[in-house]
């Protein structure tokens, strides 16, 4: 495994996903991840809470790039942006249902910030699409970041890999 790699690349992936954010929010979709993560930690609403929120969506990317690393090298033996994106797949459903239930647990939902609802669902099938197309691209920015694993280059015929 190349723990280096992936984690640049998850870090990458979660940069990517808060561009996009920031793109949609410009756009009228309020999906804001930063805030979600940065009030969870008791911080009112804010640049401060936005900055701490971005800082921690960037260390959970290079947790994620690590976990989808081991599954590339172990699990799946591909690398490359297809597998990532797809690998994507079940981390944005788990993530997404996760999502739901931070009105349980997060100090500032719904009294400071609106609930995101699970996918983000709450912001109707736009919030839904962004939550699953930002993952995707974070998959496989990670997939293509990370490349080829072992197995692959072992399958490889000399040059082409």
């Amino acid at each position: 495994m190349r723990p280096a790699r992936a984690i640049l690349f998850g870090v990458l992936g979660a940069a990517a996903i808060s561009i996009v954010c920031g793109v949609v929010r410009m756009a009228g979709l309020p999906i804001n991840i930063e805030m979600i993560l940065g009030t969870l930690l008791g911080l009112a609403p804010g640049a401060t809470a936005f900055a701490v929120g971005l800082l921690m969506h960037l260390g959970i990317g290079a947790l994620f790039g690590l976990l989808y690393g081991a599954l590339f090298e172990r699990v799946l033996n591909h690398g490359g942006a297809p597998i990532g994106a797809l690998t994507s797949i079940p981390h944005a459903a788990l993530l997404g249902l996760f999502v739901g239930f931070t009105p349980s647990f997060h100090p500032a939902i719904p009294s400071q910030i609106p609930d995101p609802g699970p996918y983000f669902s709450h912001l109707h099938v736009g919030g839904v699409v962004v939550f699953f197309l930002a993952h995707a691209l974070y998959g496989a920015i990670v997939g293509a970041g990370y490349g080829h694993v072992v197995a692959e280059r072992q399958w490889a015929p000399a040059g082409r890999v």
